[in-house]
This record gives structure tokens, sequence and C-alpha cells, in this order.
């Protein structure tokens, strides 16, 4: 593909329609806050949770604003590792346009993974360059950070681009009623099918079971496992990423210890660690760590696991209860849980000196050892923390007084509403 398919608005004047009339995601107002800094801006997250897209809408943003068309070039790294001196070469060939320090040109490098060396390549362009506002992608948060971190430390905004929240997804399926009461049937519809696609844009109006399986199979676990994760870390076993993904994505929140998982598939533990922690850093994976009282982690306990996205887990065939819990992994800002001896606790949410416990019930009946595991948290902990506690049901919001003791019971879809943008 030739670098003038991929700017089509130097001869219309404007994105392709696809790109104009996609609904933008909350995270495109926080990036425009950034786009007059002299900061690159780096945009990390999942295949296909739309990053293009937002790349896109950026590039549709200058042009409603006045910026001309010749100024602004893109380029997608998955159509070939072209180096980045020579894509302004063949810019300039093409605009008939000379980069100067006093005309400032907008670049975007979409999946700049896929380019070696990229980092320092960037850094030499950026420091000799002073008008070019650069934005970048991809797909791999490990080789981002840590590119940047070498060679570009102080020249980087980033943002992470997640799949398509609850809010977000009702959006996009142009459903703006908030009366739960009067719309619950529908917004139970909603969700089922919200859980089934994951968050990933393409497919939220998908109806066929299989279909969905096939994009999540092939456009996102083989795609990262087989073509994006070795190019990048250059491992020997992408079989071995697919397993680890599908071990986890059927058993939502199962702790893993390192040294029993290697026993059970005949490999060592340095192995297991190390392509779990590429799952991770490709965004496959999210980790949870055991809590502690100073609010640090422990690389020497079991590790709580969750796939990034709740299609992982339907492609599984997983029970309705473990993607709900997933669901609410992903939702959350925290990367706790608790266990000790036969007590766990979902979700611990730490801020300053206030913790909120929360655990997912997604069933109909409520039973009385369902709150032991918090009143053990609230029995060993409430004289060194302030805390909250809630409950994730599947249909009954409510709340509960025992002596000192508090407990809030949320419905589901209250609690995915409430959430922030």
């Amino acid at each position: 593909m030739e670098i003038i398919d991929l700017n089509p608005w130097w001869k219309t004047n404007e994105v392709e329609e696809e790109y104009r009339n996609s609904l933008e995601r909350a995270l495109l107002k926080d990036v425009l806050k950034f786009i007059s800094d002299r900061q690159i801006l780096s945009l990390v997250g999942l295949r296909r949770v739309g990053k293009t897209t937002l790349l896109h809408q950026i590039i549709n943003y200058l042009l409603k604003r006045g910026i001309k068309k010749d100024d602004i070039l893109y380029y997608n790294f998955d159509m070939g590792a072209v180096e980045i001196d020579e894509l302004l070469s063949k810019y300039e060939d093409v605009t008939k346009l000379k980069i100067k320090d006093e005309k400032k040109i907008f670049v975007f490098l979409d999946e700049i993974q896929k380019l070696g060396e990229w980092h320092n390549k960037l850094k030499l362009i950026y420091d000799t360059n002073k008008n070019i506002k650069f934005f970048i992608s991809g797909s791999a948060s490990l080789f981002i950070e840590k590119k940047t971190k070498e060679s570009l430390a102080g020249r980087t905004f980033s943002f992470q681009l997640s799949p398509l929240s609850f809010k977000e997804f009702l959006t996009f399926k142009k459903f703006s009623e908030r009366n739960l009461e009067l719309w619950k049937k529908e917004l139970n519809e909603l969700f089922l099918h919200y859980l089934k696609t994951g968050g990933f844009p393409e497919i939220i109006n998908e109806k066929s079971d299989e279909k969905i399986k096939a994009y999540v199979k092939e456009s996102v676990i083989d795609r990262l496992a087989y073509i994006d994760i070795p190019q990048v870390f250059r491992i020997e076993e992408p079989e071995l990423l697919v397993k680890l993904i599908s071990i986890i994505s059927s058993n939502p929140g199962m702790i893993i210890d390192y040294n029993n998982l290697a026993d059970d598939l005949g490999r060592d533990r340095k192995t297991i660690s190390s392509y779990l922690f590429y799952l991770e850093k490709a965004f496959l994976i999210k980790k949870f760590y055991n809590f502690s009282q100073n609010l640090l982690t422990s690389e020497k306990k079991g590790k709580k696991f969750y796939p990034a996205s709740t299609a992982f887990s339907y492609f599984f065939s997983t029970e309705i209860s473990k993607i709900v819990e997933s669901l609410i992994a992903i939702s959350l800002d925290t990367r706790f849980f608790y266990r000790w001896q036969n007590q766990e606790v979902d979700f611990v949410v730490a801020k300053d000196k206030r913790l909120e416990l929360i655990e997912v019930k997604y069933k109909n009946k409520m039973k009385k050892d369902d709150i032991s595991a918090l009143k053990h948290f609230f029995n060993r902990f409430n004289k060194k923390f302030s805390m909250k506690f809630t409950i994730i049901t599947k249909n009954k919001g409510d709340r509960i007084i025992i002596n000192d003791f508090k407990i809030n019971f949320v419905d589901i879809l209250n609690y995915l509403l409430r959430l922030p943008d």
C-alpha cells in the first residue's frame, strides 16, 4: 500500500467516512488536552480496541480546526517496517513540501513497535526537528514503556485505550435510558451481549456467537500470540501463550503458583513467569497481588489472573458468574485481592488509608457465608484502615449493618453505570 493510500485527506481534505462517523471514545478528550504540547503522545492498548480509529479521530479534529491537509502524515507499521526518515522523505516527495522548523507537521506512527530500534530513531528526529508533533501507538506496553524510558524520557505523554466500558458500549448501541426499572429487560439483554463481545467496537452489533468467537480467536488472541508478541519478545513457543490465555480465560480469578503451573505444563518456572509477563504487557491478561498492610506487592505469593476482555472467557464457555467477576476486575483501578487461609475477598481498592472491599456474587440468592470473608477482613484490619464494603449482586440492592460492620449491596447494572468514565 502506498503512502498516499494511507493519507486520503491529502486529496479529499477529510478522513475516511468510517472514522468521521465513528463515535468518540472517552479517552479522546483527555488526549486532545495535550495536542499543543511539544511531547510525543503515546497510545497503547489491546489489539482491536480502537487505537487506529482514535488516531484518525485526532486527525479529523486537526482538519476541522484548520490544520492544512498536507501537514498531517499517517503511517501504520502493519503495512511494513519503513524507516522514519525514509517515511518523512516520501512525505516530502509526495506533498512537494519541505520539513522546516517554522512549519508544524503532525506525524502519526501506528503500531510503531513493529519497527526495530524505533525509539532511538524517533529520538534523533524529535530532537532535531522541533516542528514535528509525533503521535505513536502500540499493542505491547512493555516495548513502548521500556523504550520511552530508555531513550525518550521526558519526551512523551502516555495514554492507555481499553476495551469499551459498559457505559461506552451503551452509547455505541445508542441506548441512553437510565431508568433501570423501566428498561431492565432491555438493559439485561444488552449486558449479556456486552459480555460476549468483550468491549471490542467492531463486533458490538454482531449477533452470531460463531462469528464473535472467530473474531476473538483469529483477530485478537492468535494474532497477538503468533505474530505481535513473537515480533517484540522473540519467543519460541507461541502455542504456550495460547495455552496460558486459555487456562486463565477458562478460570478467571484463579490464583497461580508458578512452580505448580510449570510442573503441570512440563516447563520451568522462569518460562512460565516470562510468558505470563508477555501476556500481561500485551494487555491480554491482568494480574492481581494479595493485599498486604503496607500496600506493597509480593512476588513470593501466588498471583490472581483475569483475562483482559470478557470475550476471552466467553470464547472458552466459562460460567457467567466468573465472566462478571472478570468484568469487575477489568473495570476497577486496583491490583489487589485478599486471601488468608480459607478466606478470600475478590478485590481490594486502596486509596490512602481508605479501603473498599468488593465481592462479586452474581446470583439470585445470598447465603450467610457470602459475607464471611468481609467480616474476617474487618475484624483483622478495622483498627488500621477506614473501610467500605460492597457486594455486587445480580439483581438486588440493599444495605445491612451488623454492629459497626456495614455492607452495601449493589446490582451489577447500577454498579457499572455509576463507575467514572
